[in-house]
């Protein structure tokens, strides 16, 4: 790439020199020889118009020559005579000004026969522009024409580049072709770099971060303005103001051209760029601004900012001949733009090398080729932005399909999530109902235990005051054995002594009927107790099978997020929030998870101290059993007692021949009352374990209250995550529906 680029620069360069041998932009018929001593006066007098004026004494010049008007009002007058060459004699002769800077009245013969620009009050002066002026015939005499100049200027040093004489031919290619060329094409060229600018403004004002399309429309319409000061027939603003505000309007052109090119193709050293942008444009715009007035220093600064010109266009080249070789499109077309435009500087280099004028100076072609690349570049960029809109679009419209199958497929996966929610809260509800249930039979459980502790503690009372009285009747007995000796003597005594045992065994069979009643009722107590404990193990049961309900649950909502994860990722970054809120319903179904564990083991628990207290209340029963059987056989032996008392008393007179009789019934009774006190220790041993069996049922019953406040508890949390889950549900709907 680079050497064909090369190549390319030095054919330019090699046609631009050849470009020189064909000058046109110089008079040539009839050429400076025709013209005789050219003479100059500073100031103005109307009659040195006259063909014979004495104008010896004036400055005699050689033509090309720039005079010095400094310490002039502006005016000086030059006067010269032509021959009409002898192949234009008799034929129509035009005088050809040449590109002089100044305006003039042109005078023939004494006589006024055109301008060129115009005097003041309306001065006006386009140097760049060359004239052609009829010479009338009237004007000519013996094939000589006197010709005398009323000139101005406003500057200080006014150049003279030379006169000729032109044909009918050269005078029409003159005011027609080369106009067009010098003045109607820079004007066009101008109009076209306003209308590209606005183009530009419009981008920035669509895209207000497009800074490159800012700088390009200050560099088009600044250039614009240099094009119209070259193209102009007419001085606008005044004098060499108007020449330097187009000349720094060029430099400043340059300067956001370079701006735009480091910001449009992203080179580095943007910051630099603009320090030296900032530099350029303040610097030289304060320079025109001080000598505006001095055409001599403008066109040295003139000059000088031609240096950064050019090496503005060494970094542009750089930067777009870089951008094209890494495969940039947009590219092309400007380092064609500049290759052809560095062609057209090159001819208007040699032409400035060589000191000759040439048909037309190619500036503008130079500027306006690269405005016109960079906007067919700008162009293609838009083509291919617009493609890539095109194609983004396209792939939007697909991701907006799926998307829209995705919110379809998450809508339902939220109803079903929705759904699974109340079921879940009504299963949590079922909990907590049970467990209320559960504490409920837990209360009765207590209670009953109380009632068996008060009823325990009666049979302990009744027992002990068995104890007592068998151990008096024991006593009574030996007091009894002792005086059966005397028995006979004191039949009274014995027979009140029978009459005490008998009231004493009356008070024991009472007792006896007592004992028997209260077994009876603890035994009740205690069946009660084992239906209470039965339908705690029934709760725990139900709340078991719940447990096992919720585990489904959270695993089928674990299923449901796990899915719903999966669809957030295929839809991408649109799938982002929906992603979000499928992990949060996952981390809810192990939270349920994790708490229906927590009930499981509870309810475990719970089961554990109930099969305890079963197993206490069987122990509980055996002894009452135990107890009820012994007050049995304690009412039968009392009942006989009792008896035998009765038959004593009604053979109270022969209780003396009955004496080894009642010796042998008091043994016997002795031996009762024995058996009566062990039966009534192994009643109290029995209570015992029946008390200790009674704070083991209400230790359970205080654990089964503590295990369901517990349950109850758990039962709220799951109400809580139910309740998250459902607004989880529900704020899915919600972001599916906007």
């Amino acid at each position: 790439m680079a050497k064909r680029i090369g190549t390319i620069l030095i054919v330019l360069l090699g046609l631009a020199v050849v470009s020189c041998g064909v000058s046109t932009g110089n008079p040539q018929v009839g050429g400076q020889s025709s013209f005789g001593p050219v003479r100059v006066s500073l100031g103005d007098d109307a009659s040195w118009s006259d063909p014979l004026l004495d104008d010896s004494r004036w400055r005699t010049i050689d033509i090309p020559e720039t005079i010095d008007l400094r310490g002039s009002d502006g005016y000086f007058w030059i006067r010269t005579s032509v021959a009409i060459p002898d192949a234009m004699a008799g034929r129509p002769v035009w005088l050809e000004s040449g590109k002089i800077d100044c305006a003039f009245d042109l005078y023939a013969g004494g006589a006024y026969i055109g301008s060129r620009g115009g005097l003041p009050p309306r001065y006006n002066a386009r140097p760049q522009i060359d004239t052609v002026l009829l010479i009338p015939s009237t004007a000519i005499a013996d094939g000589r024409a006197d010709l005398a100049f009323r000139c101005y200027y406003s500057g200080t040093q006014a150049r003279i580049p030379g006169f000729g004489l032109a044909d009918a031919e050269r005078a029409d290619m003159i005011t027609h072709l080369m106009a067009f060329f010098i003045s109607r094409v820079n004007v066009i060229i101008a109009v076209l770099c306003i209308f590209m600018g606005c183009y530009f403004i419009a981008g920035f004002i669509s895209r207000p971060d497009d800074t490159a399309s800012l700088y390009y429309a200050l560099s088009l319409f600044l250039v614009a303005v240099y094009f119209l000061d070259m193209g102009s027939e007419r001085v606008m603003i005044g004098g060499l103001l108007q020449r330097a505000v187009a000349r720094e309007c060029l430099s400043a052109s340059m300067a956001f051209s370079l701006l735009f090119f480091v910001k449009f193709f992203g080179a580095r050293g943007y910051k630099a760029a603009k320090i030296f942008a900032a530099a350029d444009i303040v610097a030289f715009a304060i320079a025109y601004l001080v000598f505006a007035q001095d055409d001599g220093v403008v066109n040295l600064l003139f000059n000088l900012s031609l240096a950064p010109v050019f090496g503005i266009i060494v970094i542009v080249f750089a930067i777009v001949a870089k951008a094209s070789r890494d495969g940039r499109k947009d590219a092309v077309p400007i380092l064609v733009g500049l290759i052809v435009g560095l062609g057209f500087a090159f001819h208007d280099i040699a032409y400035q090398v060589t000191g000759r004028q040439p048909f037309a100076w190619l500036q503008g072609f130079t500027f306006f080729s690269l405005n016109l690349s960079v906007f067919v570049s700008m162009s293609l960029r838009s083509s291919l932005m617009r493609r890539e809109l095109d194609e983004y679009t396209r792939e939007v419209s697909e991701q907006r399909d799926k998307l829209s199958k995705l919110l379809c497929e998450a809508e339902r996966a939220a109803d079903e999530t929705s759904t699974v929610a109340r079921m879940f809260d009504d299963e949590v509800s079922a909990v907590a109902e049970a467990a209320l249930r559960s504490a409920e039979s837990a209360e009765g459980i207590g209670a009953s235990a109380e009632a068996q502790r008060l009823t325990l503690e009666g049979a302990s009372a009744s027992i002990g005051s068995l104890l007592e009285s068998i151990a008096a009747v024991r006593s009574e007995l030996a007091l009894e054995a002792a005086s059966i000796e005397r028995t006979t003597r004191n039949t009274g005594g014995l027979i009140d002594g029978v009459t005490r045992v008998g009231d004493a065994i009356d008070g024991t069979a009472a007792f006896a009927s007592s004992l028997d009643k209260l077994t009876s009722s603890s035994l009740e107590a205690m069946a009660r107790l084992s239906s209470s404990m039965e339908r705690v193990r029934d709760s725990s049961k139900e709340i078991r099978a719940v447990v096992v309900a919720v585990n489904e649950f959270a695993d089928q909502t674990n299923l449901l997020a796990m899915n719903a994860s999966i669809e957030a990722a295929h839809a991408g970054s649109a799938g982002k929030g929906f992603a979000v809120i499928a992990h949060e319903i996952k981390r809810l179904a192990q939270a349920s998870s994790e708490r229906s564990a927590r009930i499981g083991d509870i309810v475990a628990g719970i089961e554990s101290s109930v099969g305890e207290g079963v197993v206490a209340s069987a122990s509980v029963s055996e002894s009452l059993a135990s107890i009820s059987e012994g007050a049995a056989q304690t009412s039968a032996r009392v009942s006989e007692a009792a008896a035998e008392a009765a038959r004593q008393r009604k053979s109270g007179e022969g209780i003396a021949a009955e004496s080894r009789s009642l010796a042998s019934s008091a043994v016997k009774i002795m031996e009762e009352a024995a058996k009566q006190s062990e039966l009534s220790e192994s009643a109290s041993s029995g209570m015992r374990g029946l008390q200790a069996s009674q704070v083991e049922v209400a230790g359970s019953a205080a654990r089964i209250v503590e295990r369901n406040a517990e349950l109850a508890d758990r039962a709220a949390s799951l109400r809580s995550l139910a309740a998250r889950a459902r607004k989880a549900a529900d704020d899915l709907v919600a972001a599916m529906s906007r």
